[in-house]
């Protein structure tokens, strides 16, 4: 049995390498607790955590898991034909803004950030509303407003035309997201074996 906390607030693109182990090793039992807030993997008894870069504990072990992450601005069409595009970051404070909450404990919104000729640009929404799940891809889809998230998850509604990716110029690329654990503990070969599942070559 295995269990890892995510406490990373975009998402966590390892479910179909997860359900392709669990179909073909139908004994493995796995947790997954995905959370907002910074935890203690240790202390809470998770095998392993996921995380944004590799600046972990000297304790830790971090497996890259991931492609660095880009983001995007995303709104659908049929919101950009009634309230039309931004042509500019400071525009955003004219829209319908999705946003997301740092967590339920502080209830604090998550800043979005962009790069724009190498200058960090932070922007703080005032959002109509905010969803801390993958809820918000739906509200984009839904022509509720424009949202910031990680572009491979709407990569697939940019190639249909479901979705508009806004500002590209602007947008930011973060470090891989990792998975860490703990050097001292002696690890099981099903541990292993998700380790190595989920390992990837960053570039």
């Amino acid at each position: 049995m295995g269990s890892f906390e995510n406490h990373f607030r975009r998402p966590f693109p390892i479910s179909p390498i997860i359900t392709t182990h669990l179909n073909q090793y139908p004994k493995i039992r796995l947790e997954i607790v995905v959370d907002d807030r910074w935890a203690d993997i240790v202390k809470e008894g998770f095998d392993m955590g996921v995380r944004l870069g590799n600046d972990v504990a000297k304790e830790m072990i971090a497996v890259p898991i991931s492609a660095p992450l880009k983001m995007a601005l995303v709104a659908s069409p049929d919101y950009l034909a009634q309230y039309g595009s931004p042509k500019n970051i400071d525009d955003l404070q004219q829209h319908r803004l999705i946003g997301i909450k740092l967590s339920a404990e502080h209830g604090t919104e998550m800043q979005w950030e962009f790069k724009y000729k190498k200058e960090l640009i932070t922007f703080t929404p005032k959002s109509q509303f905010s969803i801390n799940n993958h809820l918000r891809l739906q509200a984009v889809s839904d022509d509720l407003g424009i949202a910031w998230l990680p572009h491979i998850i709407a990569a697939d509604a940019f190639h249909s035309g479901q979705l508009v990716e806004l500002l590209p110029e602007y947008a930011i690329t973060y470090e891989p997201l990792y998975l860490y654990y703990p050097s001292r503990r002696g690890h099981s070969n099903v541990f292993k074996l998700i380790v190595d599942a989920l390992r990837v070559e960053v570039v």
